[in-house]
C-alpha cells in the first residue's frame, strides 16, 4: 500500500492557473459557488493520519489561512458546505476561530480518528498493562523508586536494557541491594516494568493501518549483532530502519494490550512480519537489532544509477479509496518555494535541484527533487500527482522500488 513518507502541512494553496482552471469547470459544470446548509453544531473530529489541517476564510485552495488544526481536533460544524476545488468544503468552528476546512478530512465519528500516539496517563504514567502484565515507555524520572511511585498499579519489577554492556538490568522494589543489578536511570532510559498479578486477559492486536506519521528517531549504535531501544518517531517500520546509521536486522515492538512482541525483517517476504505500517505508534518503543555491515550499495553519492524507494503524494483525493494512502491536501508551496506541479519530488534536503528519470515509468517523465520532509530518507523518491487515482495507479505499474538515473 502506497502512502506519502513525509509530513507537511496538508491543503495549502495552488497556483493562480490551477485556481482559475477550478473556476472555470466549476463555473461550467455546478455554477457559481454557493453553499448550502447542513445540519448546524454538529461535533466533529480533524483526522488527517497525523498532519495538520488548515482552515480557509473562504471554500477553496485559494483562500487564506486562518488557523492551523491538529489530528485529533474538535471542531463544530456551522451548516455550511461547498465544492471547490475538488473538495466537499465545511465550515466549521474551533475555539474562536471559524473558517472552511476540506470535509475529507472531518469525521463526525471520534472512533473513527486514526490513533497516532500513546495517550500519556494522568501524571506521566506508563501505559497500564494487563494484570501480570508488562509495559514500556521512557522513564520520566532519574529515580527508580520515583518512576514506581508514579505508576497507577502495583510495580513487581522494572528492567532496564544497557545498550554499551548488552546486559538487562533489574530493579525489584523493597529487595535487599545484592539482589538488584539496576541501581540507577535517567529520565530518558526506556524501561520495562512488570505488573504485579497473575496474567489473565489480553487485549487484541492493533491492525495494519495506511496512516504513516511522524519522523523517525535514530537510534544509539549498537555493537554489530547486538540490541539497541528508543523511541520510533514513526508508525512505519520501514521508514525506521531506513533512518539508522547502521544495517538493520531486525525491528521488534512490544504490545501491550495484547503482551505481544511484533517484528519486521527488512528483505523479508509479507508473509512473514508480524509488524506492519501503523501498527506501531510515533511514541512506541522499540528494539533494533543490527546486522553486519553489508557493502554500502550504490547511492546518489557515489554513482547516477541505483535502486531505492518510490512513494507517492497527492493534491486530491481520488474515487478509489485504497489510493487514499495516509491523506493528501498537498497542493500548495514546496520547499524550494515553487507551486507543486507535474515532475516534482519530494527528495531529502541535500538533493534538492536533483533531476532524475524512474526505469520502467510509463510517463517517462524527468523529474526534479523540489520539495521535502522529515521522513524523506536516504536515496527515497516521493512523486507529487494531482490526484491520488492518477499516482495509485502508476505507482502499482512502477512497483514499491525501482532504479533511477541521476541526469547532469
Amino acid at each position: 500500500m502506497p502512502s506519502h513518507a513525509h509530513s507537511r502541512t496538508p491543503l495549502r494553496g495552488v497556483s493562480s492557473v490551477l485556481v482559475l482552471l477550478a473556476l472555470a469547470l466549476v463555473a461550467l459544470i455546478v455554477g457559481p459557488l454557493s453553499p448550502r446548509a447542513v445540519s448546524a453544531q454538529t461535533a466533529a473530529w480533524v483526522d488527517t493520519g497525523g498532519d495538520s489541517l488548515n482552515m480557509r476564510t473562504a471554500p477553496g485552495l485559494a483562500a487564506s489561512v486562518v488557523y492551523s488544526l491538529s489530528h485529533g481536533d474538535e471542531v463544530a460544524l456551522l451548516g455550511e458546505e461547498a465544492q471547490q476545488d475538488g473538495f466537499t468544503w465545511l465550515r466549521v468552528q474551533h475555539a474562536q476561530h471559524v473558517g472552511w476546512v476540506a470535509g475529507f478530512y472531518i469525521t463526525t465519528d471520534p472512533d473513527e480518528v486514526q490513533v497516532i500516539a500513546n495517550v500519556t496517563p494522568p501524571g506521566g504514567a506508563l501505559l497500564a498493562p494487563p494484570v501480570g502484565g508488562l509495559t514500556t515507555g521512557l522513564a520520566g524520572a532519574a529515580d527508580l523508586d520515583a518512576l514506581v511511585a508514579r505508576q497507577e498499579f502495583e510495580v513487581l519489577s522494572v528492567w532496564h536494557f544497557d545498550i554499551a554492556s548488552q546486559r538487562l538490568l533489574q530493579y525489584v522494589p523493597g529487595a535487599p541491594p545484592f539482589v538488584n543489578s539496576l541501581a540507577g536511570i535517567e529520565a530518558d532510559d526506556v524501561v520495562m516494568v512488570r505488573r504485579a498479578g497473575t496474567l489473565g486477559v489480553r487485549g487484541v492486536l492493533p491492525e495494519a493501518s495506511l496512516t504513516v506519521a511522524g519522523t523517525p528517531k535514530v537510534l544509539p549504535t549498537p555493537p554489530i549483532g547486538g540490541l539497541t531501544q528508543g523511541v520510533s518517531g514513526t508508525t512505519d517500520p520501514r521508514f525506521l530502519v531506513q533512518a539508522q546509521d547502521f544495517t538493520a536486522e531486525s525491528v521488534s515492538y512490544f504490545h501491550v494490550p495484547s503482551q505481544q512482541w511484533l517484528v519486521y525483517i527488512p528483505g523479508a517476504p509479507d508473509s512473514v512480519q508480524t509488524l506492519l505500517q501503523g501498527q506501531m505508534l510515533v511514541d512506541s518503543v522499540v528494539s533494533v537489532r543490527r546486522g553486519p555491515d553489508a557493502p554500502r550499495p550504490p547511492s546518489s553519492e557515489d554513482s547516477d544509477y541505483f535502486e531505492t524507494s518510490i512513494t507517492y503524494y497527492y493534491c486530491v483525493p481520488g474515487e478509489n479509496k485504497a489510493s487514499h494512502g495516509d491523506g493528501g491536501g498537498y497542493c500548495g508551496g514546496m520547499a524550494n518555494g515553487e507551486t507543486v506541479h507535474e515532475g516534482a519530488a519530494a527528495c531529502k534536503p541535500g538533493l534538492l535541484g536533483q533531476r532524475f528519470t524512474i526505469e520502467g515509468d510509463p510517463t517517462e517523465r524527468v523529474y526534479e527533487c523540489t520539495d521535502t520532509g522529515g521522513s524523506v530518507l536516504q536515496d527515497h523518491r516521493d512523486i507529487w500527482f494531482m490526484h491520488s487515482d492518477e499516482g495509485y495507479a502508476w505507482w502499482l505499474e512502477v512497483g514499491e522500488r525501482a532504479f533511477i538515473h541521476i541526469l547532469d
